[in-house]
Order: C-alpha cells, then structure tokens, then sequence
C-alpha cells in the first residue's frame, strides 16, 4: 500500500542571497521519471548551506532555495521509470542529486564535476523539508538495520572523507596524513581507517 502524501509540506525557504529563511508552507514535488520522493526523517547542516545562503560561492544558486544536503528518509513515491528503488525502502539526499551520466566526467566516476551536475540545496531543492526529490540513480541506498538519524551526517561528511581515502589509493599498512584529523571530518576519516583495519 502506498503512503498517503500530503500536497503541502513545511520547509526552509529563503527568496534572496543573505535574506530571510522562512519556516513556512510549500507543495510537495512530484517526482519525473527518473526521481524518487523521499519523505525526510533527519538532515544534518554542512557549512556549505552558508555558502549557499550567502550567494558567495562563483556558482549560481537557485532562487528561491530550500538548502540541505545531508537527509535521510523514506521512499513514499518513484518515478515511472525507476526499477532499482522501492516505496518503504530508506534512501539519502547527497549534495550530488543528479548528473547527465554520459559526460566524460561521469564516465570516470567523476560525477561531481559534470557540467550539468545538480546539487542538494544548491541548484535544486535540498533536505531543508518534508518531502525531497532525488534522482534515482544517485540517491544513497541505506540498510533498514542503520538508524537514520546516524547516516544523515555521513551522507556529506563521510562521503568527502571516504572518496578522499578510496583515491589516494593506499592500501593497508601504509601511512595517511589526516590534516585536522581532530575535526568533524577528519575523525570520520580516522574511524574510516580503524574500522577497516579491523
């Protein structure tokens, strides 16, 4: 049975660079084809939702925004042509919401920098609310058995740190300078570590 999904929702909106953000009521997105809705159960904030309320970063920002990055939730609606992700499954908005896919960047796994790269809470909606779209192909897939409220902040912080260790290729028993190993993301790389050495 599918969830009932309400045509408004609550969100953090804010109209203009360094304006307002506004707790106040927005439709819920319909997800296109290759989307997913994801009903958002917790959301970490990340220092880069002050640059995107700022308008200080040389990339443009949409306008009006509703930032965020960092959600997890639950599936409640897909698009006609997703196969690989079910209502009641538990998925994570990521700062990369979408990518053309064909791009030479895309084709090396390095989505992050196609040309036309969509981002949470930056060039699309973010998890700032209720209810979020995602496209199905980038949408995080998250175990029933992990708490929401966990993954949240890994699904920035932790994805930083562990693409950063899968590229500088060591493998076991060789050494890794972790600068500001005392920080947020430098810890969640040092767990990283001590969790694959394990």
């Amino acid at each position: 049975m599918s969830p009932i999904v309400p045509e408004k929702q609550w969100a953090q909106v804010f109209e203009t660079s360094g304006g307002p953000i506004e707790y106040k009521q927005v439709p819920v997105p319909t997800p296109g084809p290759d989307e997913v809705l994801v009903n958002i159960k917790y959301t970490g904030v990340c220092h880069t939702d002050l640059h995107a309320w700022k308008g200080d970063w040389p990339l443009d920002v949409k306008l009006p925004l509703i930032g965020g990055h960092e959600g997890a939730g639950v599936v409640v609606a897909v698009g006609e042509l997703v196969k690989d992700i079910k209502i009641g499954d538990h998925a994570g908005i990521k700062w990369l919401n979408g990518s053309c896919g064909t791009c030479d960047f895309c084709m090396a796994s390095d989505e992050p920098l196609c040309q036309k790269a969509q981002l949470s809470g930056y060039t699309v909606d973010g998890t700032f609310q209720q209810y979020c779209i995602g496209k199905a192909a980038h949408v995080a897939r998250i175990p029933k058995e992990i708490p929401l409220d966990a993954i949240a902040p890994v699904l920035c912080a932790g994805i930083t740190v562990y693409k950063a260790l899968k590229e500088s290729g060591a493998r076991p028993g060789q050494t890794v300078a972790i600068t500001g190993a005392g920080g947020g993301l430098g810890s969640l790389a040092v767990s990283m570590i001590l969790f694959q050495t394990e």
